[in-house]
């Protein structure tokens, strides 16, 4: 599975460099990642080429000598690279072009002897849990399940499950390069429908098992990975921002999510045209043109099987997952289920900084305290989501300490948006590191970073910073004096927010009683601020 191809180096204080290839039938991927003692990673450098090796394979079950060659000397290039960045060790997956070939075996002894390189040619399964791994990291957290739709060059892989475990793993022997040379093989003309529609036969019959285990699921989303689900969407958002142009309406495409309509739209533009033809349609990668159509069929035919209206798009891939994977076992402190990622990449970042673990979780108990009391006296509706996020923000508020104590909101705002953290989605990230930003200041519309924001989030950040900056000033002498606190209703009638502390707690009373006006701004009431012993029942 892995191999060094120098001899085995860790950095400073244990960080390693490790190298993460991804040999499919269509392309060749690698990812050089510097990994830290403690799961923290950062990625150095990525680099994709279109090697083609299953083309002509899954007609002879051969793999030809020139796509070997092609990839070899790819491969010989991605150690080079490894041995640059001095990667200690080289994770390498070969996945549908390599098992299914009869000469695989004989092909992966000429790259371990040519390039150093030891690959591990994962089964179809395997395959589909790593891209689950990878794709599932990189969304919101949730209990309801996703249909995960991978199409590669010689296999489609389809996984549900939520955040938490996977449910249902399928491999299917239909990829975009497998069913081109099937369907479309040295036939550079325009595709007609007839043609079309058989392609989609033949799909729907060889995936008739899969979809029926699919269906005893109730699934609330569909999300495609891979390059050819995300050309699909850039092509259809590029042909509807087209005819938007035209007509004066509002673009409805985005290459975040492909509806049903936009991908029949791009098929039939792709259909109409020749190969030459099609390497100019709006938002294709040329590259892809001979093979992008098989790709659409697969796709269209599951959206229709499932009665999917759109798939949401993911820019994560089985990379991602191996390296998932390998922080969650081969690591210390790894946790093997999945969504504890999360929880654990946010602690990895905390205490690569240093933080001052005692006062961060009592402030991160407080803030909590502080959202769900006002949530109880109606002072606002906000989610699950919402309180997640405002947990490990508060883990986070203090870690630009680790850079400078001054304008150390400024700092955690920078780490927390240039690090990875899995399991979170990028707006995630954004929404952490802005309520870090903002636990020492009120949001304004003077500052760019909150104006990224659309008008709903802003007033999410406006809600939940106030509950960080609350909760940081009632620990401001870092002594947990203020035990808990809550909103509550006054006998008079009106709210108050009662600090519950055994002794006197001047320097956070102070603080917090200077917040009357942010409060009141947030709330639009006045909210009086006493210390209590103990809370009304």
């Amino acid at each position: 599975m892995s191999h060094p191809v120098v001899p085995d180096h860790e950095g400073p204080e244990g960080e390693r460099v490790i190298g993460i290839i991804d040999l499919g039938s269509n392309s060749l991927r690698l990812m050089l990642v510097r990994v830290l003692p403690d799961g923290s990673h950062t990625v150095l450098n990525q680099v994709k080429n279109m090697v083609r090796l299953g083309e002509g394979a899954f007609e002879t079950g051969h793999l030809r000598e020139e796509s070997m060659a092609r990839t070899i000397n790819v491969l010989r290039g991605m150690a080079e690279m490894c041995a640059v960045y001095a990667a200690s060790e080289v994770i390498a997956i070969a996945t549908a072009a390599v098992r299914d070939a009869v000469n695989g075996p004989d092909f992966m002894r000429r790259v371990r002897e040519k390039t150093g390189i030891d690959f591990r040619v994962v089964s179809g399964r395997e395959e589909a849990r790593l891209i689950y791994l990878g794709v599932s990291s990189g969304l919101a957290h949730t209990e309801s399940l996703r249909l995960f739709i991978d199409i590669g060059g010689g296999s489609t892989e389809l996984v549900v499950g939520n955040s938490e475990e996977y449910r249902n793993l399928d491999s299917l022997k239909m990829g975009c390069v497998r069913l081109s040379n099937l369907f479309f093989d040295k036939d550079s003309g325009t595709i007609s429908a007839k043609r079309y529609a058989a392609l989609q036969t033949y799909i729907r019959n060889n995936a008739l098992r899969s979809f029926q285990r699919i269906a005893d699921f109730v699934i609330e989303e569909a999300v495609a990975s891979s390059g050819t689900a995300q050309n699909l969407a850039e092509i259809a958002a590029a042909l509807d921002a087209e005819d938007a142009a035209r007509t004066g309406r509002a673009p409805q495409e985005s290459r975040d999510v492909l509806s049903y309509g936009g991908l029949r739209r791009a098929v039939k533009e792709l259909c109409g045209r020749t190969l030459k033809e099609r390497r100019s349609v709006p938002g294709i990668n040329p590259n892809r043109a001979d093979v992008i159509v098989a790709g659409a069929a697969i796709l269209q035919t599951i959206m229709e099987d499932q009665g999917f209206d759109s798939v949401r798009i993911s820019n994560r891939n089985l990379q991602n997952g191996i390296l998932v994977d390998y922080l969650s076992t081969r690591m210390p402190h790894a946790d093997g289920s999945f969504h504890p990622v999360r929880k654990e990449s946010v602690l990895h970042l905390a205490r690569r900084c240093r933080f001052e673990e005692r006062h961060s979780r009592h402030v991160s108990r407080l803030a909590l305290d502080l959202f769900d009391s006002a949530k109880v006296m109606g002072l606002h509706a906000s989610g699950d989501l919402a309180r997640e996020l405002l947990h490990y923000a508060a883990l986070l508020h203090d870690i630009g300490i680790f850079i400078s104590f001054s304008r150390h909101n400024a700092h955690s705002h920078y780490l927390i948006r240039n690090t990875e953290l899995l399991g979170f989605t990028r707006r995630e990230v954004d929404i952490m590191a802005a309520l870090t930003y903002f636990h020492r200041k009120r949001p304004s519309k003077k500052v760019p970073l909150f104006m990224e924001f659309d008008q709903e989030t802003r007033e999410e950040i406006r809600l939940l910073s106030l509950f960080l900056l609350l909760a940081e000033r009632m620990d401001k002498s870092h002594r947990q004096i203020v035990r808990t606190v809550r909103f509550e209703a006054r006998k008079e009638g009106g709210l108050q927010l009662s600090l519950r502390a055994p002794e006197e707690c001047p320097i956070e009373l102070d603080l917090v009683r200077g917040s009357a006006k942010l409060v009141r701004k947030v709330f639009r009431q006045e909210i009086p601020v006493e210390v209590v012993s103990s809370f009304r029942r």
